[in-house]
């Protein structure tokens, strides 16, 4: 048997990186300049004027080791998230080659049209109050009739689109200490919780989520600090030996955006900057309810100021995607960053 001298622990199994995500994207060709005008505005209200990096912002009386927390009052421009990442994760993937070639066949093979009637069937206003009808009841409590009347025959309704309103702004944490703000999607017709539920489910039966039991959280991050720039990142031995534990980091049912690190060189599709995946550190540094980022902000203002906050209306949401972890940023002519998006590597239409 082997031993291990000193304190020294055996060598765990390592866990493999997170790959992938799947998502509701938020962006449509309706939600994207409603999103554009409020993610702008937002900005503008609350960003802080000529903000230093997160290392300036820490310097002054630090002198704790580099994972220091530090809260500001307002938001760097930088950890506001682009209008093309938005999204609402539904589960994480880590996918092999082989695993991912499975895994962007089935959305092609989905019946959307019969999960979406199934979640009218779920949804709360649908859910027969009694056994019987408000005709049969008139019937019960009339006179008797000798011939019952025959009911026409059972016509199944189209399936409307799923449409959502953004709206509100909330925290992933206490709010004198938080950093990641969000925006939760809702519906008139209750139905996109119980569909993103069946669509979780379905992908985790067939061994492509990353198992969680925690309740699913749907939400659209609007703020991550991590983003910002010049945070603090964890030693390069660290980067090495950590990498993403379900269980402690950031669970399917309550994923944000994919960390993005930039590379020096990367360059994505299209000419646009790849950031690294996610995978390759820790992600509980910056992602869900256990984030550790250590830049945090003080948003109990921002949060009353932006608490009915309209982020986009009336958006019908056009597809199902599975996405790459890491984010590209568009550049333009001149290589001035315009933007910022999620690699889709299979999607399907939700077309009723």
């Amino acid at each position: 048997m082997a031993r291990y001298k000193g304190s020294r622990k055996p060598p765990g199994q390592k866990k493999p990186p997170l790959t992938h995500f799947l998502c509701l994207p938020l962006v449509t060709p309706v939600s994207r300049p409603q999103l554009e005008a409020s993610v702008e505005q937002f900005r503008d209200a609350v960003a802080i004027r000529n903000a230093p990096s997160v290392r300036e912002v820490g310097r002054e009386g630090e002198s704790g080791p580099a994972t220091q927390e530090t809260v500001v009052p307002g938001v760097h421009p930088e950890a506001v998230r682009p209008v093309g990442a938005l999204h609402c994760t539904l589960g994480v993937m880590s996918l092999s080659k082989e695993k991912l070639g499975q895994a962007v066949e089935l959305p092609q093979s989905l019946d959307v049209s019969t999960i979406l009637q199934e979640a009218r069937k779920r949804a709360p206003q649908n859910r027969p109050s009694s056994s019987l009808t408000a005709a049969e009841s008139k019937r019960e409590d009339g006179p008797a009739s000798l011939e019952r009347p025959i009911s026409p025959p059972k016509v199944e309704r189209p399936t409307t689109p799923l449409v959502i309103d953004l709206k509100g702004l909330m925290s992933m944490h206490p709010p004198q200490k938080t950093s990641i703000l969000y925006s939760a999607p809702s519906d008139p017709s209750e139905r996109v919780y119980p569909f993103c539920l069946a669509l979780q489910k379905l992908f985790t039966d067939k061994g492509f989520l990353v198992p969680d039991d925690r309740q699913l959280k749907l939400h659209a991050t609007v703020v991550n600090t991590i983003y910002a720039k010049g945070r603090k990142r964890p030693p390069k031995r660290s980067v090495k030996q950590q990498t993403p534990d379900p269980e402690q980091s950031v669970p399917a049912v309550e994923a944000e955006e994919p960390v993005s690190k930039v590379t020096a060189t990367g360059v994505g599709k299209g000419g646009a900057e790849r950031s690294e995946a996610g995978g390759q550190y820790d992600r509980s540094q910056g992602h869900g309810p256990n984030a550790n980022a250590p830049l945090k902000i003080d948003a109990t203002a921002i949060l009353e100021e932006f608490k009915d906050f309209v982020w986009a209306e009336n958006v019908a949401l056009d597809r199902i995607a599975i996405c790459e972890m890491g984010a590209e940023k568009i550049t333009n002519a001149e290589g001035k960053v315009v933007g910022e998006e999620y690699t889709e590597v299979a999607c399907v239409k939700m077309t009723p």
